[in-house]
């Protein structure tokens, strides 16, 4: 009878220790399964090197704390939208289908991401948005406690500079000429209503397909009497085209331009070349601002990359720092996107980024100090150089003349 005991027993324990092990095996294979960021950029198009330095940001930032946060890995899933709204539905489609995303980082493109908002909104994933910048995507009706925007929005960054024109120049009378999209129109538009709030006068507005490569025409129908500047809304390769037109044109000696800072990006200084010196732009993040977080940043960046970081690539790095920190202060618990979206904004508020601390409105919508820059060469190297301040800007204290 006690060899049957003992028998029963050896084979009790047997199995006992086998769903002990299996069950280990369970929450250890559960604890290695990666957290998977999808970014969603046009690493091909109009815009490519915006989309690396998002994309470079977000990895250097995962990088950082080693590719792994809250106990387990993170990984990174690319996707290129190709600048184009259709291309971005279907890829957004794919990163949360079949890949299973919790994050999703981008895109550049505003028309791109009014194409995909329902569908990802409807969907349990947490969206950060790093360029798109219309200011709809964080507007009331559209602000969504899962969608994040490191990015400041078109008003923030075009309608202080208005009535900073106004102040500090002798321009009374300006033309605008901008890219034929949502963000163009929507940066115009918001220059022009804090011009004209502070006594401006817009004597010409121009628009211009994506990807023109002949400016000429377009530069004839600003060049009229009694303009007294021009304030273009460009980005990525259109801006490198026209601001060597505007130059070749013979526009540059009479009028002067002044815009946000796409116009003079830091990644396509060195194409423009000469120039894009003595444009006056607005910037949130003066890349050579003389800072610890920044000076540590650049390194870091250079480091890893052998590259000079851009805006985008702290719109980025800042993304990827708060999905880390997120997933930090969760253990690594982000099934939930509800729970992960309310302790992102609670995290975010202690992170430090290359350009201050980290602060966003009732909406999701980052706060930002706004700088004056101005493209001049040192040392034989084209940079843009801090010579103002606008100050905090909110994007409730730029509403006023979008609500009226």
């Amino acid at each position: 009878m006690e060899g049957k005991k003992g028998r029963r027993l050896s084979v009790c324990l047997g199995l006992l220790i086998g769903i002990l092990v299996l069950t280990a095996s369970s929450l250890l294979a559960a604890e290695k399964t990666p957290i998977k960021v999808g970014i969603l950029v046009p690493y091909t198009g109009i815009a490519p090197l915006q989309a690396k330095g998002v994309s470079d940001g977000v990895e250097f930032a995962i990088a950082e704390i080693g590719q792994k946060a809250g106990g387990r890995a993170i990984q990174v899933i690319k996707e290129d939208d190709e600048f184009n709204p259709t291309v971005g539905l279907t890829k957004v489609r794919r990163l949360i289908e079949e890949q299973k995303v919790n994050f999703i980082v981008g895109p550049v493109s505003s028309a791109v991401a009014l194409a995909m908002y329902d569908y990802v909104i409807k969907n349990r994933v947490v969206w950060i948005i790093p360029c798109a910048f219309t200011r709809e995507l964080t507007a009331p009706d559209k602000a969504n406690e899962k969608m994040f925007r490191t990015v400041e929005t078109t008003d923030q960054a075009n309608y202080p500079m208005g009535k900073w024109i106004m102040k500090n120049t002798p321009a009374r009378n300006i033309a605008l000429i901008g890219q034929d999209y949502k963000a163009g129109h929507d940066s115009l538009d918001a220059f022009k209503a804090g011009f004209q709030d502070a006594g401006g006068k817009i004597v010409k507005e121009v628009y211009t397909a994506l990807n023109t490569m002949d400016y000429a025409s377009f530069l004839t129908a600003i060049d009229i009497k009694g303009v007294d500047a021009v304030y273009p809304w460009y980005s990525g390769t259109d801006a490198v085209r026209f601001v060597q037109q505007y130059q070749e044109f013979g526009l540059k000696k009479r009028i002067p331009m002044y815009s946000q800072v796409t116009i003079v990006d830091d990644p396509y200084l060195s194409s423009m070349g000469d120039a894009a010196i003595g444009i006056i732009a607005s910037t949130h993040y003066p890349v050579n601002a003389d800072t610890p977080q920044n000076r540590a940043f650049v390194k870091g960046y250079g480091a890893k990359w052998g590259d000079h970081p851009s805006r985008y690539s702290e719109y980025g790095y800042t993304a990827g720092k708060m999905i880390v920190a997120t997933i930090e202060a969760l253990k690594g618990e982000v099934a939930d996107s509800s729970r992960v979206a309310k302790e992102m904004k609670a995290v975010s508020s202690k992170i430090e980024t290359p350009s201050g601390p980290l602060a966003f409105d009732q909406y999701n919508q980052r706060t930002v100090n706004m700088y004056v820059v101005k493209t001049e060469k040192r040392d034989g190297k084209l940079v843009n150089v801090v010579t103002d301040q606008l100050g905090k800007v909110a994007q409730a204290d730029v509403w006023k003349w979008w609500n009226k």
